[in-house]
């Protein structure tokens, strides 16, 4: 897994989102890399994901697909429940969402989700230090940024990312040198 000094996967701005979606052509692709930078998923997670685990703007995350085998329930924005649902066609409940191609009714596995962020990352877009991982770091970090001015806190973001300790949640967060700057300057 690549990763930048700190020994962490590296988090994407907002420019590399959208340069990112600007190079994937299916809504396959689409969906599996929201999943990771919008809702924070892992790649076990995203594997393991069928369409009954979506339910409306949430996604009810079951123990069995979990880390850690405890459920949890992931709210999704529009542009993720539109991802969904371009990609679901009429595919019924039991179904994977990204099933596997090379075995019928058996999903991707983990490792082959992360492989498909590391050719997406490393390949497609030629960047080095992102992973699978970049994306969860990403939604976490976002969420962690702009979750006070939606009245949550920082245990809203560790419901979300499914950490059982609040120490995980902010070992996932990026520190934004700007950001502090401009909250000192506001003071």
């Amino acid at each position: 897994m690549a990763r930048h000094e700190t020994g962490k996967a590296k988090t994407l701005s907002t420019a590399q989102i959208r340069a990112v979606l600007s190079v994937l052509n299916t809504t396959r692709d689409v969906a599996m890399f929201l999943l990771s930078a919008k809702a924070a998923l892992r790649a076990v997670e995203i594997a393991g994901l069928q369409w009954r685990h979506v339910r409306g703007d949430v996604l009810e995350l079951t123990p069995d697909i979990t880390k850690g085998g405890k459920p949890r329930i992931v709210p999704i924005g529009r542009a993720m429940r539109d991802a969904l649902d371009a990609h679901r066609g009429d595919a019924p409940d039991h179904q994977n969402v990204f099933p596997n191609r090379h075995t019928a009714g058996r999903s991707l596995s983990a490792n082959a989700v992360s492989q498909w962020f590391r050719h997406l990352y490393v390949e497609r877009m030629g960047w080095t230090g992102y992973s699978s991982h970049s994306g969860r770091r990403t939604a976490i970090t976002q969420l962690a940024r702009s979750i006070v001015t939606h009245g949550g806190s920082l245990r809203d973001v560790q419901d979300i990312a499914g950490h059982s300790s609040l120490k995980t949640t902010q070992i996932y967060i990026e520190v934004s040198s700007d950001a502090k700057r401009r909250a000192m300057d506001a003071l």
